[in-house]
Formats: structure tokens, C-alpha cells, sequence
């Protein structure tokens, strides 16, 4: 464990043993992430965090983003979120891709293409089975009506169910 006697040493010697900084007192993103060993957009993640100090659009206050980032760094909070959410977000980009892949091969279908092909299908099928009465003709008139009743009752039960 890290002394606070070590720690006010540690921090006499990042800005100057006199108290005074031998850094500018103001960096640009791409330098202070060059400087802390990171990205420039894990820097924008530690900014959105409060662990570094952003005072302009590609500006950083020096001094107090090196204490902030190295106090982050100590309490053990610099990579797991990060690597959390880029897992997750390249876990996402996977199964995208995959998802393209297999429809651009064939092996998944639109689920828009599946349903439009069932209904024409099902139409088919109802203009098929209202058909059937008409193909009877040794039927009469009454038996008929009662199979086309039949029919369409059949077939009103399947669409409401």
C-alpha cells in the first residue's frame, strides 16, 4: 500500500520538486494520451469520468490530469468498464457481421420475406378450399351451401385463432 508520505513524493516529482511544473501547464489530447501510455479516445472516456481534466476541445489541463489519471490507476477503476464495454460493443459487430454473412449466402431469410411468402401461400390455400363446393356437382344445392358453410367456417376459426 502506497504511503500518503510516498504519494506527496510521487506527486513533488511529476510537477517539479520545487512546486513548480516542468510540464506545460496545458496539453493537447493527442500528447497527453502519448504521455499517460493510452489512446485518444480512452482519454475522452477518462474525461467523461472526471479522472482527467478537460479544458478546451482538444485541451487538457497537464498536471491535473496526470494526479487524476495516476489516482484512477491506483484505485483499480482504469480498464474494467473500458474493456467491458469493448467487449460488448465487438461482441455486437460479430454477430452483425455473421448476420450479414448469412443472409448474403442464403442461409437466413427476412423475416418481411417469410411473412409475405406465407400469406400469398395462405391465399392460395383459402381461394383452393372456397373452391371445393363448386367442384361437386353430384352434390345438390343444399349439400352444397352446407360444405361451403362448413368451409368458411373453417377457415374464419384458423384467422381468428
Amino acid at each position: 500500500m502506497i504511503s500518503a508520505r510516498q504519494r506527496e513524493l510521487d506527486r513533488r516529482d511529476l510537477i517539479g520538486g520545487d512546486g513548480h511544473p516542468d510540464l506545460p501547464g496545458r496539453m493537447r489530447a493527442a500528447d497527453l494520451a502519448e504521455l499517460l501510455g493510452v489512446s485518444t479516445r480512452y482519454l475522452d472516456v477518462l474525461a467523461k469520468s472526471g479522472a482527467v481534466e478537460k479544458i478546451g476541445r482538444d485541451t487538457f489541463a497537464t498536471r491535473r490530469s496526470i494526479v487524476g489519471y495516476l489516482g484512477q490507476r491506483r484505485r483499480g477503476r482504469s480498464d474494467a468498464e473500458w474493456t467491458a464495454a469493448k467487449t460488448r460493443t465487438a461482441e455486437a459487430q460479430a454477430v452483425k457481421l455473421e448476420t450479414a454473412n448469412s443472409l448474403a449466402q442464403g442461409d437466413l431469410l427476412r423475416a418481411s420475406d417469410v411473412t409475405a411468402e406465407w400469406a400469398s401461400i395462405l391465399t392460395d390455400v383459402r381461394a383452393a378450399m372456397l373452391a371445393i363446393p363448386s367442384r361437386l356437382p353430384e352434390l345438390d344445392r343444399a349439400a352444397v351451401a352446407r360444405v361451403d358453410s362448413e368451409i368458411r367456417a373453417a377457415l374464419e376459426a384458423l384467422s381468428d385463432g
